[in-house]
Order: C-alpha cells, then structure tokens, then sequence
C-alpha cells in the first residue's frame, strides 16, 4: 500500500513539474498556458478534498449517506473546494491573455504601442464573469450551511449575474434575434427584443444554476452530468476555433469560452473521483451553483446562450417534468431521491402520497380481499375495469358526483381492525381528486397525461379503481428507474451521464445539421 501511495505522488510530482513547464514555455500562447493552469487545478483539488474532509466534518458540514447498508458520515459542501480552486487557478491565470501588451510595455518599441491599444473590455468581461461565479459559489455555500428556503435563493442566479449582463450591455449591447426562414414573412429577418432580451438572459442563469440542483441526490450525478457538459461546450468552442480564423469574432468569444472552461474541467474530474460511488464526500449546493453559473457566463458572454440550451435538454426535460410539484399542482416532498432498498442494494422509483387516509384503508382493504390483489397485473386490471368500465372513456376527466357516488356504494364500511368504528359511506370529497386538499384539477390532469405517456406509476384505490392515492415522484431519475428496472446507485448514475452524452451529440446534430433548415447560415 505504501509502494502505491509513494508511485501515486511521484506521478502527481511529474504531472505538476510537467504543467509548470508548459505554462513557463508557452507563456504567449495564452490557450497552452490555460490547459496548463487546469491540469494544476484539477491535481490541487484532488490533493486538497482528502486533507480538508476532517476540518469540514469538526465544522459541523457533514452527512450520512442513505443510499448505503453502512450509514457512513461524510463531509458535506466539498464543492466549496473545487470552486475556491478554480477561481484561485482564474485570478493567476488573468495576466496570460494579455501577455502581448505586457511585453510590448517591457520592450518599449513606441510604434508597437501605438498600434496596440489594451483591451479594456475583454479584461472586464473576464473580471465580471469571475465576480459572477465567486458570488455564486459564496451563495452556494451559504445555502449549505444556512438552508436557505426556495423563494429566497430562487432569483440569487440572477442578481448574481447582474455583472454578466453590465458588461455585455457596455461591450456590444446586442439585443435583437435571427427569425427562423419559415417566421420571416411575418415577423422579418429581425426581433429587437431590447430589455427582454436581458430578461431572457437572466433566466438562463436561473435555469443553468437550478436545473443542475434539482437533478440531484445520488452519488456522482450532479458532477457527471455537469462534466459531460462542460466537455460538450469545450469540443464545440474548439470546433469554432478550428474553423475560424484568428481574426474573426467568433474565434475571440469561443476562445474565451475555452479558458474558463477548461479549468472547470479539471476540478470537475477531480471532484467526481471522490464523489463516485461509494462516494468519499457530499459536493453540496455549492458545486451546482458554481457549476450553472459557470456555463451560464460562457453562454452569454461568448453569445451562444441557444446552443447552451441544446446541452441542457436532459435538464429542460426533467424541469418540464418535475413542474407540476414545482408549482405545487401535486403534493411535492422536500427530497424525491430514488429510494434505496436496502434488502436489493438497489435504487427503486420514490413515491409521494397523494391520500395518506385513503392508503391506509386501501391497503387494510388489500388485506381484508387478498383473492382480488394477486402478483397478476393483468388479472388485477381487468378486475378493476369490469367493476368501472367507464374509466375507458374518461380517462383524462375527474370523476363526477354520479361516479363518486357509484364508487362509494361499491366500498365496504372500514374494517374494525384499522382502529376506529366503522365509518358510513364515504363522502364525495373523498373519492375526487379535484376536491382533495392535496391535489388541484390541473394537478389531476397532469398525472393522467403523465401516466399516459409513461413518465410516472399511479397506484389507485383498489376498491375504486379510480382514486389516485401515490404516485412516483417526478423526476428524470426515476423515469430511468421506471423504464429500466431497479439499478445500484453507480449504475443509475452512468444512465445519467449516458443520457446527456446521448441528447449532447443530439445537439451538435440539431446545432450543425438541422439549423440549416431554419436559418441561412451556422452562426
């Protein structure tokens, strides 16, 4: 074991001497130098996680694992390191871009300092966007050790990227949108939004920063995902740096992109080797929120916020299916994780109970008529809609008073043994959902729509057939979960990350093909 701890730090010596010398070689080649800084950051951080766990569990920043047979107590917000790194690796770095003017300064040639003007704007887009994820990385940490309550932190992303949006309205300010071919005989070949525009940018740094908090809560999800992210961004700006010239805007705002991309690779890789499973530490919010801000300022200030989006689909699908609990439509847990089953060792789709009552008494009804609830789906099916074939024709509408009524006259009075007299027949209230306190109409509709298309399991009154009591929790998670069975956690999370390299390379199809249909030009 000692052998192996003495070749790894030789390796981790070599590595860092190695990156030391490209940076002190290629000093005016700012890009090398850039790829330099991330081996070192990525290197640091992964030294630095294992040395800082005990300081930040004798802090109080700890957590027990769940999803293990062994509660072990971790060392939570350990983004907080990755992001402290990364911006440290980003203020050393900011000299090299404009290692040109420093040495035309050194050398004193008159003619080539007339010629050279500094470019004031580009070091302030660098500052502005470094202050962007500095104040999210702080507000991260305070949500981890504060617990700060949704609709406090839910506009932080965008007062955080009020620097980002200063900076862009100074340096270009351009605020109007190519229309698609097929618009343009009716809106134009131009949109101004003006202010909107701004809007719309301040919500891609909500999206960016919240989409990657929610798909979260198992080990080496939320660092997976955003690591196959961020390598989509780097090999598209490096594809826009093969095919421009030097000279060319594009060639200056993916080059950009590329220098605090990078770095954020390094870290990121880092990280996930100690968050894998059996993950070593807890990243926290702290990570999301570094990690959204992140790819929300090389979107706007590289002026590809669109293309971002395309990398997000994983995230967009899972915020359009996570909303009708966002907002509150359906009864919404404060934690919809998988959950673990402990006798498996496998991640199971979570449940959120719509009727607590009405399962109670559903499953003393189960109890009380096991011939009616065999292991056989079909037979259980079928029973149910013999005794309710009106479901069959409206299966998108609650049901009506005539139906409750019908229904309670089929339900037998609550056994004696629940623990409390026989009851009368239920009331209406009771056996529709659109009356239940804890599911809306809308809420109602959007778990039939959902069942239909099979993004979530519904499981109803056995006596009705109708009365929806749970249903699994929305999140793409456990879709994956209800599409491919019970995984181990490790497994689940490489489904993730498969997913999002699948929808990443849908998106340079839809971004370098299918745009050809829409638009005139790539752009």
């Amino acid at each position: 074991m000692s052998h192996i701890s003495a070749l790894t730090a030789w390796l981790i010596l070599a590595a860092e001497v190695g990156a030391v010398f490209i940076i002190l070689t290629t000093a005016h080649d700012p890009l090398t130098v850039n790829v330099g800084f991330s081996v070192l950051a990525g290197i640091t951080t992964w030294s630095a996680i294992p040395a800082l766990s005990a300081i930040f569990i004798k802090a109080g920043l700890k957590g027990m694992d769940l999803s293990k047979k062994s509660k072990q107590i971790l060392p939570e917000s350990m983004g907080m390191v990755a992001g402290l790194i990364y911006l440290v690796t980003m203020f050393v770095f900011i000299p090299f871009p404009f290692m040109r003017w420093f040495t035309a300064s050194r050398d004193g040639d008159p003619q080539e300092l007339t010629q050279l003007t500094f470019p004031n704007l580009k070091l302030a887009e660098i500052l502005s966007a470094l202050l962007s994820i500095q104040s999210m990385v702080f507000l991260g940490f305070a949500d981890d050790v504060l617990d700060i309550r949704w609709r406090f932190k839910m506009p932080l992303p965008a007062i955080a990227s009020i620097p980002l949006l200063m900076v862009y309205w100074v340096n270009s300010g351009v605020t109007y949108i190519v229309v698609p071919i097929p618009l343009r005989p009716i809106l134009g070949q131009l949109i101004n939004l003006g202010a909107l525009y701004y809007v719309y940018m301040a919500l891609v740094a909500i999206f960016c920063t919240h989409s990657i908090n929610i798909m979260a809560g198992i080990n080496g999800v939320e660092v997976g995902q955003s690591l196959v992210i961020a390598c989509s961004i780097a090999f598209n700006d490096m594809l826009f740096l093969h095919s421009s010239t030097s000279n060319a805007p594009a060639f200056e705002t993916h080059l950009f992109s590329l220098y605090f991309i990078m770095p954020f690779i390094g870290v990121s890789v880092a990280l996930l080797i100690h968050n894998w499973y059996p993950s070593k530490v807890f990243i926290g919010d702290t990570y999301c929120y570094f990690a959204g801000m992140t790819f929300a300022v090389v979107g706007i200030l590289a002026h590809y916020s669109k293309t971002l989006l395309l990398f997000f689909l994983p995230q967009i699908f899972n915020f359009l299916l996570s909303s009708p609990q966002l907002f509150r439509l359906v009864p919404c847990p404060r934690h919809r994780v998988p959950r673990y089953n402990r006798g498996t060792n496998l991640m199971e789709p979570s449940r959120v109970v719509l009727d607590q009552d009405g399962l109670d008494e559903d499953m003393a009804w189960r109890s009380a008529h096991p011939a009616l609830h065999s292991n056989d789906h079909g037979k259980q099916m079928q029973h149910r809609n013999g005794m309710h074939g009106r479901l069959a024709s409206s299966a998108l509408l609650p049901p009506t008073s005539t139906d409750a009524a019908a229904d309670a006259s089929l339900t037998p009075p609550s056994p004696s043994f629940l623990g409390r007299p026989s009851s009368p027949t239920p009331s209406k209230s009771r056996y529709t959902p659109m009356l239940n306190p804890h599911l809306t109409r809308p809420g109602w509709y959007c778990i039939k729509i959902l069942e239909t298309l099979g993004l979530t399991e519904v499981r109803y009154d056995s006596r009705t057939g109708q009365r929806p009591l749970e249903i699994t929790n929305l999140t793409i998670l456990n879709v994956i979960l209800l599409k491919a069975g019970p995984l181990s956690e490790r497994n689940l999370t490489i489904s993730v990350m498969l997913v999002q390299l699948v929808c990443s390379l849908l998106a340079f199809f839809i971004r370098y093909r299918l745009v050809t249909f829409v638009y005139d030009v790539v752009s």
